[in-house]
């Protein structure tokens, strides 16, 4: 016999639906955001040790472990939040085996930050705009496992997708897994803006979008002189004119030119010290420069160079993207770089009177 809710403190089947409902809407509405909110203080606390501690994480130990430790030398507060912090942000992959110091008041932040970075790793930096031998002498110079030339000849046919970008990188990292890391950040980087409607939408391959933002990079520096300057070349290659862009002639010329300055001749083959100092950038053009045969050279050839010039960052690729239409065709620079445009030979020609005379 069913007990008589009027005497006794029964739970009926709709009160338990209510019950259950409110329970819902607390977890959702309460618990829920003061547990995200708990959760971003905790794991930015510092530790409650004073002292600067020596952690080791052996080759292969598996992240709870390394928590359990964590927490038991008071490197962290909580090993479960360490645990929770990491895998929620994916960094469990990034974790590299090492001796660490762990500063005192670090929070499970700072301490996730520093073993990602391992004990061994170099801070370089890539300059966006670079061409492939800067990359190559920079990272000759900061690695001490990379080959200038080898860099170069393992390269050869990826210039532009060289991601230019700070890294953290292993000491011991050689070339080809460095190649490696440049492209799979260009890839990682680039993957929502150069998609198949973006490219589609433009009328060009993304190889031909890589390499106009090649030029782009050596040519203009905010951006919206990039989109105006973008707009102008997309418009002459659709009518079949030259591009006629300096910084082209200055890929081409640059080793001919450093090689004419020692008094060598134009091929002549620069040493790795002499490639840290040259010009690869040379501002001197001159007639004879100009009008050097190489297929770079966008003043003697029509369309886009062979490959791209440099490695261009990604404002420079969205700028091809989103490329501005203007009545323009010509552009002049000054020399403090402002940029100045005109609709005809004719006002382009006084541009060139007017700004870069001296």
């Amino acid at each position: 016999m069913p007990l008589d809710p009027r005497k006794y403190h029964v739970v009926l089947k709709e009160q338990k639906k209510k019950i259950l409902v409110i329970c819902i809407i607390f977890v959702l509405l309460v618990f829920l955001p003061l547990s995200f909110i708990y959760y971003k203080f905790a794991v930015k606390r510092p530790s409650q040790t004073a002292d600067e501690i020596t952690f080791i994480i052996e080759p292969g130990e598996e992240i709870p472990s390394v928590a359990q430790r964590l927490q038991k030398t008071n490197a962290v507060n909580s090993a479960f939040l360490f645990n929770f912090y990491v895998f929620l942000n994916r960094n469990d992959t990034n974790i590299q085996a090492g001796t660490y110091k762990i500063k005192a008041g670090s929070s499970i932040v700072d301490v996730v930050e520093l073993f990602q970075h391992g004990t061994n790793d170099v801070k370089v930096t890539f300059l966006e705009g670079w061409r492939n031998e800067q990359i190559a002498i920079k990272a000759a110079q900061e690695l001490s496992h990379i080959d200038y030339r080898e860099f170069i000849a393992l390269t050869e046919n990826n210039s532009g997708y060289l991601f230019p970008d700070t890294y953290f990188l292993r000491g011991e990292i050689q070339e080809r897994p460095l190649i490696v890391t440049l492209r799979t950040t260009f890839e990682t980087k680039t993957e929502n803006i150069l998609t198949d409607e973006a490219v589609d939408e433009i009328g060009l391959s993304k190889e031909q979008i890589v390499n106009l933002a090649s030029l782009i990079e050596r040519e203009a520096r905010d951006y919206e002189d990039k989109q105006i300057v973008a707009g102008i070349l997309i418009k002459r290659l659709n009518e079949d004119m030259k591009l006629d862009v300096d910084a082209s002639v200055q890929y081409a010329v640059a080793v001919k030119k450093y090689c004419e300055s020692q008094g060598r001749e134009i091929d002549c083959s620069p040493t790795v010290d002499e490639l840290t100092v040259m010009n690869w950038w040379p501002q001197d053009l001159n007639l004879d420069d100009l009008n050097y045969n190489s297929l770079y050279n966008t003043r003697l050839y029509k369309g886009l160079p062979p490959s791209p010039i440099c490695n261009p960052g990604i404002e420079s690729i969205e700028a091809v993207l989103n490329y501005k239409q203007t009545p323009y065709y010509y552009y002049v620079h000054d020399i403090e770089g402002n940029t100045y445009y005109a609709s005809t030979i004719e006002q382009h020609n006084i541009n060139i009177q007017k700004y870069t005379q001296n």
